[in-house]
């Protein structure tokens, strides 16, 4: 079991992401964009060799994501109506997610044993994603789901943001009566 980190703020909206060891040694690159069919995200160690990708391959109100690991695809992320935002499945890998987007406090389990957890801590003063995985030859592919989930967060918040500013500008607008 190791820990690994992650900026909180723009996690995975940078050109390239660094994850960091306890001690602030780069472990991974994670580099790519979102929001269209086949745009990718992908994890790469510090020696350069890819391990990990995520693509996108569908559009709409709830998109499709395709994980590879070496280059095979391994297994499918998507959200679905009707099941919560807060629960999530990775059909091939059998994985479940369940966790909140608002705090970014996930877990991955397959069966009942966790590959994954997550959550926001302090660390040189910064808000900071703490990744804690059971088996280092899961950290790529969970980093990427991490960035799916990170992805929906932020689209999340932006549309709370741009709610509670409606009614902001509706509730307060002064009357000139």
């Amino acid at each position: 079991m190791r820990a690994l980190y992650a900026q909180r703020i723009g996690f995975t909206k940078k050109g390239v992401t660094t994850i960091k060891d306890e001690d602030d040694n780069i472990v991974y690159f994670i580099t790519g964009r979102w929001g269209l069919v086949h745009d990718v995200l992908s994890v790469y160690n510090v020696s350069g060799t890819l391990l990990a990708e995520i693509k996108q391959s569908s559009l709409g109100l709830f998109p499709k994501f395709d994980l590879y690991s070496h280059h095979k695809k391994v297994g499918s992320l998507r959200r679905y109506y009707g099941v919560s935002t807060e629960m999530l499945f990775v059909k091939g890998l059998n994985w479940f997610l369940i966790g909140n987007l608002t705090n970014f406090r996930y877990k991955i389990f397959a069966g009942h044993e966790w590959v994954m957890k997550t959550g926001t801590v302090q660390k040189n003063g910064q808000d900071t994603i703490k990744f804690e995985f059971r088996y280092e030859k899961d950290e790529a592919l969970c980093l990427c789901v991490a960035a799916i989930l990170d992805y929906w967060a932020s689209n999340t918040k932006n549309v709370k943001n741009k709610h509670h500013l409606f009614n902001l500008q509706t509730h307060t607008r002064p009357s000139f009566d």
